[in-house]
C-alpha cells in the first residue's frame, strides 16, 4: 500500500471569494483542501475551491470522504454544485458536526433548499451518507482525530494520520493565547500544519471575537507544536498578492518552517 500523503490546496481565501489580477498568485477561492492517503481521497471543507474536475484529476476513485469543519457558507459554497454528487456511481461519506440543535443532515438540507438553492439534497444521484463527527474514527487505513475550535457557532479541527504522517487542518480558530495547551498537544510533531491566519495584529484588535487569528500568533503556535511544515491559510479577502508576499517574507525570516499557502499548490509528504 502506498503511504505517501499528498495535499492539494484548492481554496485558501477566507470569508468570501475574490478574483482579479491582484489575487492570482495566492488565489481567490474559499476553503477547500484535498488529501490523498492510503488509497483514500479526502476533502477538507467545501468552499468555492471545491471543483469536480480538479478533484477527479487528484483522486479518480468513485468513493471518497468529505470532512467539513462547520457550515458557515464560505466553507460550504461549493457543496451544492460539486459534480461528483450527480454521478450515481459515486459514494461519499460526509462528516459535519451537530451544532445548535441541527444535525449535519439538517444543516445541508437548509443550504440546499429554496429559496437559497433550487436543488434539494434528495436530488443528488450519488450515495451521500452524512455522519456526526466523533472524537476519532477511521477511513480505511487513515485515522482521523478531532477537536473543537474556538469559533462562533463552533468549528472542528481535523488531524489526518496515515503511515506515520499527520496533517492538521485548523481553519476558523481563535486561540486565546500564543500557546494554547490543548491545541499544541493535539498538533504536536505533525508533518503538515494548516492554520487560519486571517489578520495582522492591528486588524485583530478591530475583529476580536470573529473566530480568526493573527499571522504572528499562528507562527508562534506552529513553532511550539513542532510542526515540520506550516502553511498559513484563510487569507483575508482584501489582501493582495503583493501584501501577502511582504507578510510572508517577514514571517519566514523569523520562522523558516512557516509560509503562506497558495491556491492550486500540491505538497507531497
Amino acid at each position: 500500500m502506498d503511504h505517501t500523503v499528498a495535499v492539494k490546496l484548492l481554496g485558501v481565501r477566507g470569508t468570501v471569494p475574490v478574483h482579479g489580477a491582484d489575487f492570482a498568485r495566492f488565489g481567490g477561492a474559499t476553503s477547500c483542501v484535498l488529501v490523498r492517503a492510503g488509497g483514500e481521497g479526502l476533502i477538507l471543507d467545501a468552499g468555492t475551491g471545491l471543483q469536480g474536475r480538479a478533484f477527479r484529476d487528484f483522486f479518480p476513485g468513485s468513493a471518497f470522504t468529505m470532512l467539513i469543519t462547520h457550515s458557515h457558507v464560505d466553507h460550504l459554497m461549493g457543496f451544492p454544485i460539486f459534480s461528483p454528487f450527480f454521478d450515481p456511481a459515486v459514494r461519499c461519506g460526509v462528516y459535519l458536526k451537530t451544532r445548535e440543535g441541527r444535525t449535519g443532515q439538517e444543516q445541508l438540507e437548509a443550504l440546499m433548499a429554496p429559496p437559497l438553492w433550487p436543488i434539494r439534497t434528495d436530488c443528488l444521484k450519488a450515495a451521500v451518507d452524512i455522519y456526526d463527527v466523533p472524537a476519532a474514527f477511521s477511513v480505511g487505513p487513515v485515522e482521523v482525530e478531532t477537536m473543537e475550535a474556538c469559533h462562533p457557532g463552533g468549528c472542528t479541527i481535523y488531524k489526518i494520520i496515515c503511515g506515520g504522517i499527520s496533517v492538521v487542518y485548523a481553519t476558523d480558530y481563535e486561540p486565546e493565547s500564543d500557546s494554547p495547551d490543548d491545541f499544541c498537544a493535539f498538533a504536536q510533531g505533525c508533518t503538515l500544519l494548516l492554520l487560519d491566519a486571517q489578520y495582522t495584529r492591528s486588524e485583530y484588535e478591530r475583529n476580536r471575537g470573529f473566530g480568526h487569528s493573527t499571522i504572528p500568533r499562528r507562527a508562534a503556535i506552529a513553532r511550539r507544536c513542532g510542526a515540520e511544515q506550516t502553511l498559513l491559510i484563510h487569507h483575508d479577502p482584501t489582501r493582495t498578492d503583493r501584501q501577502l508576499l511582504e507578510l510572508e517574507a517577514a514571517v519566514h525570516a523569523q520562522y523558516p518552517n512557516v509560509r503562506f499557502g497558495r491556491g492550486g499548490e500540491e505538497v507531497l509528504l
